[in-house]
């Protein structure tokens, strides 16, 4: 019975501060998708800067560069967690959409 005193702060603690990520997911040619969302009280914003640097990973770890097309950001509202969403290409580092403007295309729920 100790034992399961002790575990109860844990327990609360992965309870409210849990969070699940998608793996990058294929949406089309070189066009991707990564999502993620977190119970408990902490803002989209961070949940989105930590998805860029994710996207920018695996951009890299592929040899391609990060041109991050499309964002979400969904806030914390009741019965609803806080959640984000990048939507990015993954190109070649001598494509020539690479030089143009980025028009990034981002919302906020």
């Amino acid at each position: 019975m100790r034992s399961i005193l002790l575990c109860v702060p844990l327990i609360l603690t992965v309870l409210l501060s849990g969070c699940a990520t998608s793996d990058v997911v294929p949406m089309g040619p070189s066009t991707y998708m990564i999502t993620r969302h977190v119970y408990g009280f902490t803002g989209p914003s961070h949940i989105k800067a930590e998805l860029l640097g994710n996207a920018d990973e695996y951009c890299k770890s592929h040899g391609k560069v990060l041109l991050v097309t499309k964002t979400v950001e969904i806030g914390v509202k009741f019965g609803q967690e806080a959640a984000a969403e990048v939507y990015f290409k993954a190109l070649d580092p001598n494509d020539p959409e690479l030089k143009q403007a980025p028009a990034i295309e981002e919302i906020v729920r």
